[in-house]
Protein backbone atom coordinates (compact mmCIF):
# COMPACT_ATOMS: atom_id res chain seq x y z
CA UNK A 1 0.00 0.00 0.00
CA UNK A 2 1.17 3.54 -0.52
CA UNK A 3 0.42 6.78 1.13
CA UNK A 4 -1.99 7.95 -1.62
CA UNK A 5 -3.45 4.97 -1.48
CA UNK A 6 -5.13 6.16 1.92
CA UNK A 7 -8.87 6.64 2.36
CA UNK A 8 -9.43 4.14 -0.57
CA UNK A 9 -10.78 0.75 -0.57
CA UNK A 10 -8.07 -1.72 -0.07
CA UNK A 11 -8.98 -5.46 -0.31
CA UNK A 12 -6.70 -8.45 -0.29
CA UNK A 13 -5.26 -12.01 1.61
CA UNK A 14 -4.64 -11.00 4.56
CA UNK A 15 -1.40 -12.63 5.81
CA UNK A 16 -0.11 -14.15 8.85
CA UNK A 17 1.98 -10.98 9.73
CA UNK A 18 0.83 -7.41 9.23
CA UNK A 19 -1.40 -7.25 6.43
CA UNK A 20 1.56 -5.08 3.99
CA UNK A 21 4.94 -3.26 4.95
CA UNK A 22 3.56 -0.27 6.19
CA UNK A 23 4.80 0.35 9.56
CA UNK A 24 2.66 0.01 12.71
CA UNK A 25 2.91 2.95 13.91
CA UNK A 26 1.80 4.18 10.27
CA UNK A 27 -1.15 2.01 10.54
CA UNK A 28 -1.61 2.59 14.09
CA UNK A 29 -2.32 6.48 13.41
CA UNK A 30 -4.91 5.37 10.45
CA UNK A 31 -7.13 3.44 12.47
CA UNK A 32 -7.18 5.45 16.10
CA UNK A 33 -10.26 6.68 17.28
CA UNK A 34 -12.13 7.57 20.02
CA UNK A 35 -9.23 7.14 22.41
CA UNK A 36 -9.20 3.61 21.65
CA UNK A 37 -6.17 3.07 19.97
CA UNK A 38 -6.15 0.98 17.04
CA UNK A 39 -9.19 -0.93 15.58
CA UNK A 40 -10.02 -3.79 13.96
CA UNK A 41 -13.15 -5.41 13.18
CA UNK A 42 -13.41 -8.85 11.89
CA UNK A 43 -16.95 -10.63 10.58
CA UNK A 44 -17.48 -14.28 9.34
CA UNK A 45 -18.40 -14.09 6.07
CA UNK A 46 -19.59 -11.23 3.92
CA UNK A 47 -21.45 -13.53 1.12
CA UNK A 48 -24.86 -12.04 2.15
CA UNK A 49 -27.55 -9.34 3.21
CA UNK A 50 -28.57 -10.19 6.77
CA UNK A 51 -29.25 -8.43 9.52
CA UNK A 52 -25.58 -9.36 10.84
CA UNK A 53 -24.13 -7.53 7.91
CA UNK A 54 -26.51 -4.84 8.58
CA UNK A 55 -25.06 -4.21 11.97
CA UNK A 56 -21.26 -4.70 10.87
CA UNK A 57 -22.13 -2.50 8.13
CA UNK A 58 -22.45 0.11 10.99
CA UNK A 59 -19.23 -0.99 13.13
CA UNK A 60 -17.68 -0.19 9.54
CA UNK A 61 -19.15 3.48 9.89
CA UNK A 62 -18.46 4.16 13.37
CA UNK A 63 -14.96 3.06 13.14
CA UNK A 64 -14.17 3.86 9.57
CA UNK A 65 -10.49 3.49 9.56
CA UNK A 66 -10.34 0.18 10.97
CA UNK A 67 -9.70 -2.73 8.91
CA UNK A 68 -12.20 -5.53 8.60
CA UNK A 69 -11.15 -8.77 8.23
CA UNK A 70 -13.37 -11.85 7.25
CA UNK A 71 -13.04 -14.96 5.87
CA UNK A 72 -14.62 -14.19 2.04
CA UNK A 73 -16.06 -11.44 0.49
CA UNK A 74 -18.32 -11.54 -2.97
CA UNK A 75 -19.01 -7.63 -3.57
CA UNK A 76 -21.87 -8.59 -5.02
CA UNK A 77 -23.92 -10.44 -2.75
CA UNK A 78 -23.68 -8.17 0.17
CA UNK A 79 -24.40 -4.38 0.77
CA UNK A 80 -22.98 -2.32 -1.70
CA UNK A 81 -21.48 0.12 0.95
CA UNK A 82 -18.93 -2.29 2.46
CA UNK A 83 -17.23 -1.41 -0.97
CA UNK A 84 -16.23 1.73 1.43
CA UNK A 85 -14.75 -0.88 3.65
CA UNK A 86 -11.02 -2.04 4.02
CA UNK A 87 -11.74 -5.71 3.57
CA UNK A 88 -9.50 -8.35 4.14
CA UNK A 89 -9.70 -11.96 3.57
CA UNK A 90 -8.61 -15.48 4.16
CA UNK A 91 -7.37 -17.82 1.60
CA UNK A 92 -11.11 -19.20 1.32
CA UNK A 93 -11.37 -16.22 -0.95
CA UNK A 94 -10.44 -17.95 -3.53
CA UNK A 95 -12.73 -21.02 -3.38
CA UNK A 96 -15.35 -20.71 -5.43
CA UNK A 97 -18.00 -21.56 -3.74
CA UNK A 98 -20.88 -18.62 -3.19
CA UNK A 99 -24.55 -20.49 -1.66
CA UNK A 100 -22.54 -23.58 -0.76
CA UNK A 101 -20.20 -22.11 1.59
CA UNK A 102 -21.38 -23.96 4.63
CA UNK A 103 -19.60 -26.62 3.42
CA UNK A 104 -16.10 -24.86 4.27
CA UNK A 105 -17.16 -25.07 7.94
CA UNK A 106 -14.79 -27.19 8.92
CA UNK A 107 -11.85 -25.20 7.06
CA UNK A 108 -13.16 -21.85 8.44
CA UNK A 109 -10.94 -22.23 12.24
CA UNK A 110 -7.89 -22.86 9.93
CA UNK A 111 -8.95 -20.00 8.02
CA UNK A 112 -9.38 -17.39 10.73
CA UNK A 113 -6.02 -18.86 12.47
CA UNK A 114 -4.25 -17.73 9.08
CA UNK A 115 -4.82 -14.40 9.64
CA UNK A 116 -2.00 -14.42 12.25
CA UNK A 117 -2.47 -12.58 16.13
CA UNK A 118 -3.84 -8.93 15.68
CA UNK A 119 -1.56 -6.32 17.34
CA UNK A 120 -4.47 -3.74 17.41
CA UNK A 121 -5.45 -2.24 20.41
CA UNK A 122 -9.20 -3.10 20.03
CA UNK A 123 -10.68 -6.26 18.03
CA UNK A 124 -14.22 -6.64 17.80
CA UNK A 125 -15.37 -9.54 16.16
CA UNK A 126 -19.21 -9.50 14.63
CA UNK A 127 -19.77 -13.54 15.07
CA UNK A 128 -22.21 -16.04 14.86
CA UNK A 129 -19.86 -18.86 15.28
CA UNK A 130 -16.68 -18.41 13.58
CA UNK A 131 -15.59 -14.91 13.80
CA UNK A 132 -15.41 -14.52 17.54
CA UNK A 133 -12.13 -17.61 16.72
CA UNK A 134 -9.50 -15.04 15.67
CA UNK A 135 -6.19 -14.78 17.17
CA UNK A 136 -5.32 -11.73 18.58
CA UNK A 137 -2.10 -10.31 20.62
CA UNK A 138 -1.75 -10.56 24.56
CA UNK A 139 -2.01 -6.85 24.38
CA UNK A 140 -5.40 -6.76 22.03
CA UNK A 141 -8.41 -6.10 23.92
CA UNK A 142 -10.46 -8.82 22.06
CA UNK A 143 -14.45 -7.80 22.45
CA UNK A 144 -17.08 -10.67 21.31
CA UNK A 145 -20.38 -8.84 19.27
CA UNK A 146 -22.26 -12.32 19.74
CA UNK A 147 -25.60 -13.10 17.65
CA UNK A 148 -25.78 -16.12 18.68
CA UNK A 149 -23.66 -19.01 19.82
CA UNK A 150 -23.63 -21.44 16.41
CA UNK A 151 -26.73 -22.25 16.22
CA UNK A 152 -25.97 -25.53 14.54
CA UNK A 153 -23.52 -26.07 16.97
CA UNK A 154 -25.82 -26.09 19.89
CA UNK A 155 -29.45 -25.77 18.21
CA UNK A 156 -29.26 -28.17 15.73
CA UNK A 157 -33.02 -29.67 16.00
CA UNK A 158 -33.76 -26.59 15.71
CA UNK A 159 -31.27 -25.28 13.00
CA UNK A 160 -31.91 -28.36 10.60
CA UNK A 161 -35.13 -28.77 10.26
CA UNK A 162 -36.85 -31.43 8.53
CA UNK A 163 -33.90 -33.32 8.15
CA UNK A 164 -32.14 -30.60 6.36
CA UNK A 165 -29.64 -32.51 4.14
CA UNK A 166 -27.00 -29.99 5.49
CA UNK A 167 -26.90 -30.70 8.81
CA UNK A 168 -22.88 -32.52 9.59
CA UNK A 169 -21.76 -35.66 10.72
CA UNK A 170 -21.19 -35.68 14.50
CA UNK A 171 -17.55 -36.46 14.16
CA UNK A 172 -17.29 -33.23 12.71
CA UNK A 173 -19.66 -31.40 14.20
CA UNK A 174 -17.86 -32.58 18.28
CA UNK A 175 -14.59 -31.13 17.02
CA UNK A 176 -15.64 -27.77 15.70
CA UNK A 177 -17.50 -27.55 19.15
CA UNK A 178 -14.31 -27.92 21.11
CA UNK A 179 -12.83 -25.27 19.03
CA UNK A 180 -15.69 -22.65 19.60
CA UNK A 181 -15.57 -22.84 23.14
CA UNK A 182 -11.69 -22.47 23.61
CA UNK A 183 -11.94 -19.30 20.84
CA UNK A 184 -14.94 -18.13 23.19
CA UNK A 185 -12.98 -18.76 26.65
CA UNK A 186 -9.86 -16.51 24.91
CA UNK A 187 -11.95 -13.42 24.18
CA UNK A 188 -11.66 -10.52 26.86
CA UNK A 189 -15.17 -9.32 26.78
CA UNK A 190 -19.23 -11.01 25.69
CA UNK A 191 -21.84 -8.93 24.62
CA UNK A 192 -25.10 -10.42 23.34
CA UNK A 193 -27.47 -9.04 20.99
CA UNK A 194 -30.96 -9.77 22.85
CA UNK A 195 -31.25 -11.49 25.90
CA UNK A 196 -32.44 -14.66 24.85
CA UNK A 197 -28.97 -14.66 23.52
CA UNK A 198 -27.76 -13.66 26.26
CA UNK A 199 -28.91 -17.08 28.20
CA UNK A 200 -27.44 -19.15 24.96
CA UNK A 201 -23.93 -18.16 25.69
CA UNK A 202 -24.06 -18.43 29.26
CA UNK A 203 -25.41 -22.15 28.68
CA UNK A 204 -22.74 -22.77 25.55
CA UNK A 205 -19.90 -20.75 27.20
CA UNK A 206 -20.25 -20.38 30.85
CA UNK A 207 -19.58 -16.43 30.24
CA UNK A 208 -21.59 -13.39 31.61
CA UNK A 209 -22.61 -11.34 28.60
CA UNK A 210 -24.06 -7.96 28.66
CA UNK A 211 -26.52 -7.03 25.99
CA UNK A 212 -26.29 -4.09 23.42
CA UNK A 213 -29.46 -4.78 20.96
CA UNK A 214 -28.62 -4.19 17.54
CA UNK A 215 -28.99 -1.07 14.96
CA UNK A 216 -32.39 -0.11 13.43
CA UNK A 217 -32.30 2.13 10.79
CA UNK A 218 -35.25 3.54 12.05
CA UNK A 219 -34.86 7.48 10.15
CA UNK A 220 -34.97 5.74 6.90
CA UNK A 221 -38.15 4.70 7.32
CA UNK A 222 -41.56 7.19 7.37
CA UNK A 223 -44.69 5.82 8.76
CA UNK A 224 -47.80 5.39 6.74
CA UNK A 225 -50.95 3.76 7.08
CA UNK A 226 -51.34 0.45 6.57
CA UNK A 227 -51.06 -1.58 2.46
CA UNK A 228 -53.12 -4.37 1.89
CA UNK A 229 -50.03 -7.36 1.30
CA UNK A 230 -48.08 -8.94 3.83
CA UNK A 231 -44.44 -8.71 3.69
CA UNK A 232 -41.80 -11.56 4.63
CA UNK A 233 -37.86 -10.96 4.29
CA UNK A 234 -35.55 -13.86 5.20
CA UNK A 235 -32.75 -15.94 3.93
CA UNK A 236 -34.70 -18.95 2.16
CA UNK A 237 -33.16 -21.42 5.04
CA UNK A 238 -35.46 -24.29 6.97
CA UNK A 239 -35.26 -22.69 10.29
CA UNK A 240 -36.83 -19.20 8.87
CA UNK A 241 -40.13 -21.03 8.02
CA UNK A 242 -40.82 -18.60 5.30
CA UNK A 243 -42.88 -22.08 4.29
CA UNK A 244 -45.56 -21.51 7.50
CA UNK A 245 -46.62 -17.67 6.08
CA UNK A 246 -47.38 -18.62 3.02
CA UNK A 247 -48.62 -21.62 3.42
CA UNK A 248 -51.37 -19.74 5.67
CA UNK A 249 -51.58 -16.43 2.84
CA UNK A 250 -52.47 -19.56 0.51
CA UNK A 251 -55.61 -20.71 2.60
CA UNK A 252 -57.10 -17.33 3.43
CA UNK A 253 -56.13 -16.22 -0.22
CA UNK A 254 -54.04 -12.99 1.07
CA UNK A 255 -51.30 -11.30 -0.88
CA UNK A 256 -47.81 -12.14 0.04
CA UNK A 257 -44.58 -10.72 -0.97
CA UNK A 258 -41.22 -12.69 -0.18
CA UNK A 259 -38.27 -10.89 -0.45
CA UNK A 260 -34.78 -13.15 -0.25
CA UNK A 261 -33.25 -15.97 -1.64
CA UNK A 262 -31.36 -18.93 -1.12
CA UNK A 263 -31.47 -22.99 -0.54
CA UNK A 264 -34.83 -23.69 -0.47
CA UNK A 265 -35.98 -21.49 -3.16
CA UNK A 266 -37.45 -24.04 -5.29
CA UNK A 267 -39.18 -25.58 -2.96
CA UNK A 268 -40.94 -22.27 -1.82
CA UNK A 269 -41.79 -21.68 -5.15
CA UNK A 270 -43.66 -24.88 -5.89
CA UNK A 271 -45.82 -23.91 -2.72
CA UNK A 272 -46.60 -20.61 -3.72
CA UNK A 273 -50.48 -19.72 -4.67
CA UNK A 274 -51.64 -16.73 -7.14
CA UNK A 275 -51.62 -14.50 -4.16
CA UNK A 276 -47.84 -14.84 -3.25
CA UNK A 277 -45.13 -12.77 -5.14
CA UNK A 278 -41.20 -13.47 -4.89
CA UNK A 279 -39.05 -10.50 -5.05
CA UNK A 280 -35.89 -12.09 -4.91
CA UNK A 281 -32.74 -10.20 -3.61
CA UNK A 282 -33.47 -6.41 -4.13
CA UNK A 283 -31.94 -3.51 -3.25
CA UNK A 284 -32.45 -1.44 -0.18
CA UNK A 285 -34.69 1.61 -2.16
CA UNK A 286 -37.09 -1.04 -3.21
CA UNK A 287 -36.81 -3.23 0.08
CA UNK A 288 -37.72 0.50 1.93
CA UNK A 289 -40.62 0.76 -0.55
CA UNK A 290 -41.89 -2.75 -0.29
CA UNK A 291 -42.01 -2.11 3.93
CA UNK A 292 -43.67 1.08 3.66
CA UNK A 293 -46.04 -0.08 1.31
CA UNK A 294 -47.00 -3.58 3.21
CA UNK A 295 -49.50 -4.42 5.96
CA UNK A 296 -47.79 -5.82 8.12
CA UNK A 297 -43.99 -7.18 8.17
CA UNK A 298 -43.97 -11.34 9.11
CA UNK A 299 -41.11 -12.78 11.02
CA UNK A 300 -42.33 -16.78 11.43
CA UNK A 301 -39.25 -18.39 12.48
CA UNK A 302 -37.32 -18.32 15.50
CA UNK A 303 -35.24 -14.44 15.13
CA UNK A 304 -32.20 -14.25 17.78
CA UNK A 305 -33.12 -10.32 17.46
CA UNK A 306 -35.36 -9.50 14.20
CA UNK A 307 -34.58 -6.13 13.03
CA UNK A 308 -36.93 -6.71 10.12
CA UNK A 309 -39.92 -6.78 12.47
CA UNK A 310 -38.59 -3.26 13.95
CA UNK A 311 -37.80 -1.70 10.34
CA UNK A 312 -41.35 -2.53 9.52
CA UNK A 313 -42.47 -0.52 13.03
CA UNK A 314 -40.88 2.68 11.91
CA UNK A 315 -42.47 2.41 8.99
CA UNK A 316 -45.69 2.33 11.08
CA UNK A 317 -46.36 -1.19 10.35
CA UNK A 318 -47.19 -4.04 13.09
CA UNK A 319 -45.14 -7.07 13.04
CA UNK A 320 -46.58 -11.06 13.03
CA UNK A 321 -44.00 -13.30 14.31
CA UNK A 322 -43.21 -16.13 16.24
CA UNK A 323 -43.32 -15.95 20.13
CA UNK A 324 -39.65 -16.96 20.45
CA UNK A 325 -36.17 -15.82 20.44
CA UNK A 326 -35.96 -11.60 19.95
CA UNK A 327 -39.55 -11.55 19.20
CA UNK A 328 -40.27 -11.60 22.77
CA UNK A 329 -38.47 -8.95 23.85
CA UNK A 330 -38.96 -6.56 21.17
CA UNK A 331 -43.02 -7.27 20.10
CA UNK A 332 -45.67 -6.17 22.42
CA UNK A 333 -48.82 -9.17 21.46
CA UNK A 334 -51.62 -6.55 20.25
CA UNK A 335 -49.63 -3.27 20.39
CA UNK A 336 -46.75 -3.29 17.66
CA UNK A 337 -47.54 -6.69 16.26
CA UNK A 338 -49.36 -9.65 17.40
CA UNK A 339 -46.78 -13.16 18.44
CA UNK A 340 -48.39 -16.81 17.65
CA UNK A 341 -47.30 -19.59 20.20
CA UNK A 342 -46.66 -22.35 18.00
CA UNK A 343 -45.46 -23.28 14.69
CA UNK A 344 -48.11 -24.37 12.67
CA UNK A 345 -50.36 -22.94 9.64
CA UNK A 346 -53.30 -23.02 11.84
CA UNK A 347 -51.80 -20.53 14.36
CA UNK A 348 -49.93 -18.35 11.83
CA UNK A 349 -53.73 -18.25 10.51
CA UNK A 350 -54.89 -17.19 13.55
CA UNK A 351 -52.12 -14.41 14.08
CA UNK A 352 -53.22 -12.64 10.74
CA UNK A 353 -57.05 -12.11 12.08
CA UNK A 354 -55.49 -10.69 15.40
CA UNK A 355 -53.78 -8.43 12.76
CA UNK A 356 -57.19 -7.15 11.74
CA UNK A 357 -57.52 -5.52 14.99
CA UNK A 358 -54.66 -3.27 15.66
CA UNK A 359 -55.35 0.11 15.39
CA UNK A 360 -52.22 1.91 16.64
CA UNK A 361 -51.31 4.73 14.66
CA UNK A 362 -48.61 4.31 12.26
CA UNK A 363 -46.33 7.50 14.68
CA UNK A 364 -47.21 5.60 17.52
CA UNK A 365 -45.43 2.35 16.47
CA UNK A 366 -42.20 4.30 14.98
CA UNK A 367 -42.15 5.97 18.04
CA UNK A 368 -41.37 2.83 19.92
CA UNK A 369 -38.50 1.35 17.42
CA UNK A 370 -36.68 4.29 18.21
CA UNK A 371 -34.97 2.51 21.53
CA UNK A 372 -33.46 0.50 19.47
CA UNK A 373 -32.16 3.45 16.95
CA UNK A 374 -28.75 3.60 15.41
CA UNK A 375 -27.53 6.27 18.13
CA UNK A 376 -28.39 4.21 21.36
CA UNK A 377 -26.30 1.52 19.69
CA UNK A 378 -23.36 3.57 18.87
CA UNK A 379 -23.39 5.03 21.83
CA UNK A 380 -23.93 2.03 23.98
CA UNK A 381 -21.24 -0.41 22.13
CA UNK A 382 -18.89 2.16 22.11
CA UNK A 383 -19.04 2.75 26.00
CA UNK A 384 -18.90 -1.12 26.38
CA UNK A 385 -15.75 -1.23 24.33
CA UNK A 386 -14.14 1.66 26.45
CA UNK A 387 -15.29 -0.20 29.49
CA UNK A 388 -12.94 -3.23 28.69
CA UNK A 389 -9.76 -1.28 27.24
CA UNK A 390 -10.10 0.67 30.61
CA UNK A 391 -10.35 -1.94 32.75
CA UNK A 392 -7.08 -3.36 31.18
CA UNK A 393 -5.07 -0.19 30.94
CA UNK A 394 -6.14 -0.33 34.89
CA UNK A 395 -4.64 -3.27 35.79
CA UNK A 396 -7.15 -5.97 34.21
CA UNK A 397 -5.52 -9.19 33.75
CA UNK A 398 -5.96 -11.14 30.92
CA UNK A 399 -4.29 -14.58 29.51
CA UNK A 400 -2.46 -14.54 25.68
CA UNK A 401 -5.02 -14.64 23.39
CA UNK A 402 -2.43 -17.04 21.12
Amino acid sequence: MTPDSIGRTVRHEASAGPPDEVTQSETDSRHRDDGLGSVALVHDYLNQRGGAERVVLEMTRMWPAAPLYTSLYRQGSVFPEFAAADVRTTFLDRVPLDEGFRMLAPALPLAFRSLGALDHDVVISSSSGWAHGVRTSSESTHVVYCYAPARWLYSADQYFVGGDRRRPPAIVTRGLRSWDRRAAGRADVYIAIAENVRDRIRGAYGIEAEVVYPPVDTLRFDPRPRGERLLAIARFLPYKRIDLILSACNRLGVGLDIVGDGPLRHELRDLAGPTVSFHGVVSDPVLHELIEGCSAVCMPGVEDFGIVALEGNAAGKPALAFAGGGAVETIRDGVNGVLFATPTVESVVEAIYRLDVIDSDPTALAAAAERFSVERFRNALTSKVRTAVEHRRNGGTAEPHS
